[in-house]
């Protein structure tokens, strides 16, 4: 009879304490595809987490709107466009951009954060966005006042 590994036997609520404690995206999607029980710890940590900042990552709505959902806890949320830019994707894969040249061109907002009306929208349903205190949305050129009220 094969005995258990000790890190199988640690309780979700002490992996999502540990998971609560990194803040690379990147991080995060690999340790949640590693099984099971460390994705439902991945979700919890994201449940507790009280802040969330996607500035520099290239978000699409869907994306974020499903991090966001995932926060019930949150009270602060920053998604402004940063000079740094990481692609974040629908499937949890977070790269960086391979060409730092790329920022200089004459379109710098199309590396910016690709949050629409629509994304807002999404966003505003999550049950966290009546607690939040503190939402970000600096530089963002993809929203108008109408998506803003919807928050």
């Amino acid at each position: 009879m094969e005995q258990e590994a000790e890190i199988d036997r640690l309780p979700i609520d002490l992996l999502a304490q540990i998971f609560l404690m990194i803040t690379s995206f990147t991080d995060l999607a690999q340790a949640s595809g590693v099984c099971r029980k460390w994705k439902q710890g991945v979700k919890q940590a994201l449940a507790r987490r009280q802040t969330l900042s996607f500035a520099g990552f290239k978000m699409d709505d869907d994306s974020t709107a499903r991090l966001v959902h995932h926060a019930y806890s949150l009270k602060e949320l920053d998604i402004a466009w940063s000079e740094n830019p990481w692609i974040f994707s629908s499937f949890g894969i977070v790269s960086q951009l391979a060409s730092i040249d790329a920022f200089h061109d004459s379109s710098r907002s199309r590396w910016g954060c690709q949050i629409t009306d629509n994304g807002l929208c999404q966003i505003s349903l999550a049950n966290c966005v009546s607690s939040l205190t503190s939402i970000s949305l600096w530089g963002i050129t993809g929203i108008t006042d109408k998506g803003v009220v919807k928050l």
